[in-house]
């Protein structure tokens, strides 16, 4: 297989991979109808959503917090939020320590679901990597690391 054969293949599986790893599946959709707060039954969650609730699993975070966890700009993790609060998935509130820091974290509920998705996932990824030797794995995640740090920078920048 060549260069260009190898390049179009990581194309192709990329979205597959975030597809995978990103969406809920319909058992956990109806969980998160189920468990969530009002208008959950409505949540529409992108693997942008996901990412929020896989890093709140770690506990509560700060907006910031979450925009370095998921790798975009503060006022698109805003959004993400925005949306899961519209669907009672997660809540604001203030730090109890200081009361000026603003967290994000689950609705009472929600912290069983979000755990069990992300040990769905971690499950099915140790399955998988499980089948690598400990050099395969090694080289597989620093390839995917350079993957997903290319595109943070832009085209225009490359030259």
């Amino acid at each position: 297989m060549d260069r260009q054969e190898i390049v179009d293949e990581v194309m192709m599986l990329l979205p597959v991979l975030g597809r995978g790893v990103g969406k809920p599946t319909p058992v956990e959709m109806a969980e998160i109808s189920r468990r969530g707060g009002p208008g959950a039954s409505e949540a529409h969650v992108s693997p942008g959503h996901v990412q929020v609730l896989i890093s709140l699993s770690r506990g509560p975070r700060s907006v910031g917090q979450l925009a370095e966890a998921v790798g975009v700009s503060p006022p698109a993790v805003t959004q993400l939020v925005d949306r899961l609060v519209e669907h009672g998935l997660v809540e604001r509130r203030h730090d109890e320590k200081d009361r000026r820091m603003v967290l994000v974290d689950y609705v009472s509920g929600m912290h069983d679901v979000a755990r069990g998705i992300v040990e769905s996932r971690r499950r099915h990824l140790e399955k998988v990597i499980g089948k690598l030797t400990n050099e395969e794995a090694a080289a597989f995640l620093k390839g995917l690391k350079m993957v997903v740090e290319s595109f943070a920078t832009a085209p225009e920048e490359e030259n």
